[in-house]
């Protein structure tokens, strides 16, 4: 935290503020729901080997990237491997790839 916001919360704090969270903001509200989550993971279950562009196309009205939000960091899901590679590389492979 810079020394700039540290000021500016001491200061509200000798005024009286006594929340610590941070007050609602005007804006675009979340897509993210507890529904959508479900469903999301529902999908995720029925076929293990997804990938986002086909959760894209079964969530056409959600982003990508709020697709990769969900299933990383809500449902804490991981890719371990989506492809094998030989241990040792030659040339050919190299240039296959």
């Amino acid at each position: 935290m810079t020394d700039g916001f540290v000021r500016k919360w001491v200061r509200q704090f000798n005024d009286g503020r006594t929340n610590v969270h941070d007050e609602a903001r005007s804006g675009r509200p979340s897509v993210v729901n507890d529904g959508l989550v479900a469903k999301v993971n529902e999908k995720i279950r029925e076929n293990r080997r997804f990938t986002i562009r086909m959760l894209s196309d079964e969530f056409p009205e959600i982003s990508k990237t709020v697709l990769h939000e969900i299933v990383t960091n809500r449902l804490n899901y991981r890719k371990l491997c989506s492809r094998w590679f030989p241990k040792m590389l030659t040339h050919v492979h190299k240039t296959k790839l």
